[in-house]
């Protein structure tokens, strides 16, 4: 291993003799072997090229070549990709290593690409590290500025200092920020009306318009001024209204400055308007200080009440969250009216500004109201009969006696206690047969059923190791001639950690016979010497689960004589079939009087042929049956 970098240039060729021992080289008798190694010092060729930097919109016969890079490895095959994978990559690598740009680059569309070459050989293995290079698209001056708005609109009070804001002309240009090609300046080209003093100036690096003379609306209400925005090579021209409004010398007046008290129902809507009012101001229309938006300073509490308007003078009351008259029977709210332009210097809000108004909520007869908006209920299936589950927990508003009922258990598992609402197993679960399920319970009114609430019970049953891992099939064949391996499967209700991986082992030793785990299910169950005759042997065979319970199974694996296709071979009627000894009986006695009748037509047929030949000539004929 080298201990440093070398320099190709510098350091020169190396030739290091190594020389080893056995027996650690601890005594004179120790042989050794020596060996001698050359090592010539080469420059690195596989070098990046650094950061490149191309101009925008560059000027050049495409593909263009950027850099070049050469591996190591003569043989290398060369290929170039973009570390951030997005679709526009005017990017090539060619076979000898050049990097080629393809087509003209646009800062304003991506100020950097980052490409990575990799060296490899014929088999796709890396014969160089990936290699990174930047390339850096650099900014030239292609953009003109461009104005926010066609026209920008902005408003000052009359007899504002000289000097005060009026505001900020917007303008963008989309060349790289901060340097002299997005570098803005900004004057004025004309104004109208164009016989009236200068009465703004505007920064030349800010676009900030101050007012330069104390303005009078009742002298002239508009000013249209024609802004030039250059940069080092591009100029455009933005247009800005300046509106000379009125000072806020007047205070919005509501027309009543007490409402008369409203009565409302506590399950009153949501959203309902309760009451209009309405307020006027004197100042000039359609400006900063003659809108009104109303607000509530006092008495709204919880927010239950809000304010909406429309700007124009009329509010409306709005009912913005639940009223509850348990809570809160009375309302005394104070509602101002205010301009978003400030008032004159040495003017303030009164009374006349300010009204009032009283709410009284009416008691209703609610449903019953429950503690909780969600209950989910985690147990495990084991839970004890007979326990509690949940106590579910309501009231009714008016305090009245409610009962509870519980619907949707489809197992027929839980109960409620109807007065306490106390959620009780009756049965013992089973999450095998249902893991999740809901039940509804109803909370209502005894005098008055119909008023009633409903929440939903999400019950989730948590496993146990309750059921014991049980094999699959519980008896195979084995064919005498071809003892192949014999695979049992088991399988558990429960799930994890209670059910797999399985364990497999023989309950007691059983000398002839091996058992493999295969996986986490099933297991190899091999005969390890030649059976001599067929039979049936019974197995014991324990399979525990993940949680260790398990008990003995019995295996049977029948013994026998195959056919061709590889199944046991049967005997008609079974090896050991016999016949009843009445049935036995009966047959012989069928086959002997089988015997019987034919005799007997045999000689009957006989004794016709010898009459026949006795018959006399006249053709009388001895009636035979």
């Amino acid at each position: 291993m080298r201990s440093r970098n070398l320099d190709p240039l510098e350091d020169p060729d190396y030739t290091l003799f190594i020389r080893v021992q056995d027996k650690n080289g601890a005594t004179e008798t120790a042989l050794s072997g020596n060996a001698r190694v050359h090592i010539v010092v080469q420059p690195n060729l596989w070098a990046n090229p650094g950061t490149i930097t191309i101009k925008e919109n560059l000027k050049e016969d495409y593909p263009h070549i950027i850099a070049k890079v050469q591996s190591n490895e003569p043989d290398a095959i060369y290929t170039l990709v973009q570390k951030e994978r997005e679709l526009i990559f005017p990017f090539q690598i060619t076979e000898d290593g050049e990097i080629l740009l393809t087509k003209e680059l646009d800062r304003e569309q991506k100020e950097m690409y980052t490409l990575v070459v990799f060296a490899k050989d014929n088999h796709d293995r890396e014969v160089d590290p990936p290699m990174e290079i930047h390339v850096v698209v650099e900014d030239v001056n292609d953009n003109e500025p461009v104005c926010e708005h066609e026209e920008t609109l902005l408003e000052v009070q009359e007899n504002e200092p000289i000097g005060s804001i009026v505001g900020e002309l917007k303008v963008y240009d989309a060349d790289k920020e901060g340097t002299l090609n997005s570098q803005l300046t900004y004057r004025f080209i004309s104004q109208d009306p164009s016989d009236i003093q200068d009465s703004f100036s505007i920064d030349e690096t800010s676009g900030i318009i101050q007012a330069l003379r104390l303005l009078q609306r009742r002298e002239q209400k508009f000013y249209n001024l024609n802004v030039r925005v250059s940069d080092s090579d591009f100029s455009t021209n933005c247009k800005v209204t300046i509106k000379v409004i009125d000072v806020n010398n007047e205070r919005p007046l509501f027309e009543k400055n007490h409402y008369d008290t409203l009565s409302l129902p506590e399950d009153a809507e949501v959203g309902k308007t309760v009451l209009t009012i309405k307020a006027t101001d004197a100042d000039e229309p359609n400006t900063g200080s003659s809108k009104i938006e109303f607000s509530i300073s006092e008495g709204n509490e919880g927010d239950v009440f809000t304010v909406e308007t429309d700007g124009q003078g009329v509010g409306y009351v709005v009912i913005a969250k639940p009223l509850d008259f348990e809570s809160h029977s009375t309302y005394n709210l104070t509602i101002d009216a205010r301009n978003p332009e400030p008032l004159m210097t040495g003017l303030d809000y009164g009374s006349e500004s300010t009204a009032t108004l009283s709410v009284s909520v009416t008691d209703v007869d609610e449903a019953p109201e429950f503690s909780l908006n969600i209950l989910d209920v985690v147990v495990p299936e084991n839970f004890t009969k007979g326990s509690v589950l949940l106590a579910v927990e309501a009231k009714d508003p008016e305090k009245k006696e409610i009962g509870f009922k519980l619907d949707g258990d489809a197992q027929g598992w839980l109960e409620i206690d109807a007065a306490t609402g106390e959620i009780r197993t009756k049965q013992k679960m089973d999450r095998e047969i249902q893991e999740t399920f809901e039940v509804t319970v109803t909370a209502f009114e005894k005098q008055n059923p119909e008023k009633s609430s409903e929440r939903v019970v999400h019950v989730r049953l948590l496993d146990v190791n309750d059921n014991i891992p049980k094999l699959i099939t519980t008896s195979e064949f084995l064919c005498m001639q071809n003892l192949k391996p014999i695979t049992i499967k088991a399988e558990d209700g429960d799930s994890d950690p209670f059910s797999r991986p399985f364990n497999f082992t023989f309950s007691k030793k059983f000398a002839n016979w091996k058992l493999t785990q295969i996986d986490d299910s099933s297991a190899e169950l091999r005969l390890v010497k030649k059976p001599v005759k067929e039979g049936t042997i019974p197995l014991k065979i324990t399979v525990k689960d993940k949680g260790g319970m398990g008990v003995p199974q019995l295996f049977e694996v029948r013994i026998c004589n195959c056919t061709a296709l590889g199944y046991c071979y049967i005997p008609p009627h079974g090896e050991s079939f016999k016949l009843p000894v009445g049935a036995t009986v009966g047959i012989l006695a069928g086959i002997l009087g089988f015997c019987a009748i034919l005799f007997i037509v045999a000689i009957k047929r006989s004794k016709k042929k010898d009459k026949k030949k006795q018959q006399p000539e006249d053709g009388e004929r001895n009636p035979m049956m």
